[in-house]
């Protein structure tokens, strides 16, 4: 009984409770855009290196705790209302923060600004990191077959909108940073506002249900969701891979990605250039990346994802060079230019780790799992602190830095495409097969 009712979501028609999830994904992604680009935007007030890093460690708190509270006890629907209550208050504590300072006439990189500003930077990172790898483990679960790994790249691409926006904001109000943060300020109240209205009416994934052994519930919310079924030719895993290798592929993918985006769309503006250039680079980056993520959720179905992943890191790491030869005599019309398409490539990249890592894990811990995996790009760019002192005083060498690991995930990608499985309609179910008889 239990098996049907995951076959009913695999095959449900879309209906207009899918297109409420939809949304509320997507607003919750939104929210991960606007909130990540708090911290690069007003780093020119701050000027402090370190400050850059303290939403990683939102990120790495984020990807361990709540992943795994929602694996183990809350379900998705109410890890949503956690999440949003933390990036709620980190948002209230940096803007209150910023009104104090103007208040007093300090300056936000001095004390204590700048270390409650840290802390509303944490808890809203803390917040809206740890809400990704649930968002993807939900939408992995419940959308049907046939939209699975469009909803995959198309509700995570409001990531690159959420933070176009707030970089169009940063480019518009840069003569005052104060202006600054609070425009950004209400664009994050806005969206938290409408994510708790969505948010209400959603129905709790009924793959969660279903392996914590409440039949019931799943089929409860099973007929909520699915009011048609249609037959849809589902795809076949050929070979078996290892949960083992799997998670070295997404490691490695995931470290390449991640930190080539922010040494391309964020680092690289804060270190290299200032005032409205540096929210330019910003917004140029993320229009790129958006526009890159509607083009990847049209031909993802007709592309295996093997092929993609192979084209999106070679192509990613082929067009390092480019850049690398501008830097000789620098001209920022071609340098917006080659960005683009760097970040073209990187937006196909993060399609490509959001599709493999929301469907190659178990559904018993896919959160926790998927917030594992993010756990290595989140830790590796820890040692950029390392480097980037360095690296801020050669353009060169940075850029080859990028390079370099650009190459790591075409070399995984590589490996990938001879030993790894494509997973267009796969239903999660078959992809480790031993997992069935846990249902």
């Amino acid at each position: 009984m239990r098996k049907i009712h995951l076959e009913l979501v695999d095959k449900s028609e879309w209906s207009s409770l899918h297109t409420l999830m939809f949304f509320s994904l997507a607003v919750g992604f939104f929210m991960w855009g606007v909130v990540s680009s708090i911290a690069p935007l007003i780093y020119s007030s701050i000027k402090n290196i370190y400050f850059l890093m303290t939403p990683v460690y939102g990120l790495i708190a984020g990807d361990l705790a709540l992943p795994f509270l929602s694996d183990k006890e809350l379900g998705r629907k109410t890890s949503f209302f956690m999440t949003m209550g933390l990036y709620s208050f980190g948002t209230i504590l940096i803007i209150a923060t910023d009104l104090l300072a103007n208040l007093n006439g300090s300056s936000l990189a001095s004390m204590p600004y700048i270390l409650l500003l840290g802390i509303g930077v944490f808890i809203g990172f803390f917040g809206v990191e740890g809400e990704v790898p649930i968002m993807l483990s939900y939408m992995a679960e419940m959308m049907p077959l046939k939209y699975r790994e469009q909803i995959l790249i198309l509700a995570p691409n409001f990531n690159n909108i959420g933070m176009m926006i707030s970089a169009l904001v940063g480019y518009l109000t840069s003569h005052s940073p104060t202006y600054e943060l609070l425009s950004i300020g209400l664009v994050a109240v806005l969206g938290i506002a409408t994510a708790v209205v969505i948010r209400l009416s959603l129905p709790e994934s009924v793959r969660w249900l279903v392996v914590k052994g409440k039949t019931h519930e799943a089929e409860i919310e099973a007929k909520r969701l699915v009011r048609r079924v249609s037959e849809i030719k589902e795809g076949k895993v050929e070979k078996r891979v290892s949960l083992g290798f799997s998670f070295l592929f997404l490691i490695l993918i995931g470290i390449s990605q991640f930190l080539t985006t922010a040494l391309m769309s964020y680092l690289i503006a804060d270190l290299y250039f200032s005032g409205k250039t540096l929210a330019f680079i910003i917004f140029i980056a993320n229009l790129s990346s958006s526009i890159a993520g509607f083009i990847a959720t049209l031909i993802i179905n007709k592309v295996k994802t093997k092929r993609f992943t192979l084209f999106s890191y070679l192509g990613g790491t082929l067009s390092m060079i480019p850049i690398i030869l501008l830097t000789k005599d620098i001209n920022l019309g071609m340098f917006y230019v080659l960005l683009s398409i760097n970040m073209f490539f990187s937006e196909f990249a993060w399609s490509v780790r959001a599709i493999y890592e929301a469907v190659l894990m178990p559904s018993i811990s896919r959160a926790f799992m998927i917030g594992l995996v993010r756990l290595a790009p989140a830790i590796s760019s820890i040692s950029l602190l390392a480097v980037l002192e360095y690296l801020s005083r050669n353009l060169f060498l940075y850029l080859v830095y990028a390079l370099v690991l650009w190459a790591i995930g075409g070399g995984a990608s590589i490996m990938w495409y001879f030993k790894g499985i494509d997973v267009n309609f796969v239903r999660l179910e078959e992809i480790y097969e031993e997992k069935i008889q846990g249902l």
